[in-house]
């Protein structure tokens, strides 16, 4: 690899399954910097907003300790430190806001069902927000970037520090918006809608306004990492490529419930997209591999009159079956919050019970509010088995870089 070479860093959303891209991150990222090969444009989704602010924020120091700092913060993790109790007073509130709604009592509005205001304090604590500007400012990161949803335009928003308004591209359906990064911006890319409050952003001025999750339109921000410069990418991401087949997490003969129309909500949102720009990236490798040199290259770009595409090796790391997490999430809620254990931790438990009982497909619902420190431990360790298995592949002299489309690799 060029030793110029760029790589950018894409971390996907998807709530509580963060913890499984922290999981990938320790294992993957020391083995990089062993070889020469350190992310400097960090850009992230939802969760992966939040991981993508901290690895900024420790980009001065050594790939080992600043993923051992971020597994120490997950594994503490607790519901309490992302939303206020669901059992007691905010669950009534909430409650009593909707009927208002409903029955259309005059400046009654239920803004979310949830309040994720605790996660702001939670950023602070544990994100050094100085040293981020810092680290990009000294030139240690080219580029840090978290992708909200307008809840204006609905367009996806990329927040970016370390650009300048000239540097940055436009499309059709994502803005880009150069700003120091803050809470706000981090707090209202994991604004899950309905869940969560959206968030107010003041800046930059531009940009001013109401914001939510920026999963909703971009879980897994390739196209704004390539459109930042990079010319090698890692996705990190808590859902396969795989195509989706046969399943049996819906009883034949039974009529679906609300679980199974929800995964099929979220599957449409969050993984379809994934997986059309993943298998891309791969398609478009072939391409500009079979057009050929540099110099068609530069006649392709004057006749179409802007950049060529070009070669992006990248790393993609996920879980290897679509219900791995959704697996994990069923046995670590069976075994540590099921029956009289989850008086210890009532929100868990409760939330458990809300969503019908901890089977497929309740339980993949359940993994994106499951903000506990067993299920943390179990998908950082599933997140260090995934890394290590693709860096134990036969790669070649490239080392662990594919340009092939990611279905060609062999399970």
């Amino acid at each position: 690899m060029p030793r110029d070479a760029k790589i950018g860093l894409v971390l996907a959303g998807g709530g509580a399954r963060g913890a499984y891209e922290a999981g990938v991150m320790a294992e993957l990222l020391p083995e990089l910097e062993r070889r020469g090969e350190r992310p400097t444009v960090i850009i992230g989704t939802s969760v992966g907003a939040i991981n993508a602010a901290y690895m900024g924020s420790v980009a001065h120091l050594d790939a080992e300790e600043a993923a051992a700092g971020w597994i120490e913060r997950w594994e503490a993790l607790s519901p309490r430190r992302v939303m206020k109790p669901i059992v007691g007073v905010q669950t009534a509130l909430a409650g009593v806001r909707y009927l208002a709604d409903v029955f259309g009592v005059p400046g009654a509005r239920l803004r979310s069902f949830l309040d994720a205001s605790p996660l702001g304090e939670t950023l602070d604590e544990w994100l050094d927000w100085r040293r981020l500007h810092a680290n990009v400012r000294d030139g240690r990161l080219d580029a840090a970037a978290v992708v909200a949803t307008s809840a204006r335009s609905a367009h996806s928003v990329v927040f970016v520090e370390g650009r300048r308004r000239e540097q940055l591209s436009e499309s059709h359906e994502i803005e880009y918006r150069p700003t120091r990064l803050s809470r706000d911006q981090v707090r209202a890319s994991a604004a899950i809608p309905t869940l969560f409050e959206a968030v107010h952003v003041e800046r930059p001025a531009e940009a001013k306004g109401w914001y939510f999750d920026g999963g909703t339109r971009l879980n897994t921000p390739i196209k704004p990492a390539l459109d930042l410069g990079v010319d090698r990418v890692i996705v990190i991401a808590t859902h396969p490529v795989a195509p989706i087949s046969d399943s049996d997490w819906h009883t034949p003969g039974r009529p679906p419930d609300f679980g199974d129309g929800a995964v099929q909500l979220l599957f449409a949102a969050l993984v379809d997209s994934l997986i059309a720009d993943v298998r891309m990236l791969g398609k478009l490798n072939l391409m500009v591999g079979q057009r050929g040199s540099p110099a068609a290259a530069r006649r392709y770009k004057e006749r179409r009159g802007k950049r060529p595409y070009r070669r992006i090796p990248y790393m993609f790391v996920a879980p290897r079956s679509r219900d791995a997490i959704g697996d994990i999430a069923a046995r670590v809620f069976h075994e540590h919050y099921g029956g009289l254990r989850g008086v210890r931790e009532p929100d868990i438990a409760t939330a458990g019970r809300l969503l019908g009982g901890i089977t497929e497909p309740h339980a993949e619902l359940l993994s994106y509010v499951f903000f506990s420190p067993e299920f943390a431990r179990a998908l950082i360790a599933l997140g260090r088995r995934d890394a290590r298995r693709w860096l134990e592949r036969d790669w070649g002299a490239d080392g662990p870089w594919l340009s092939d489309p990611v279905e060609t690799l062999d399970d």
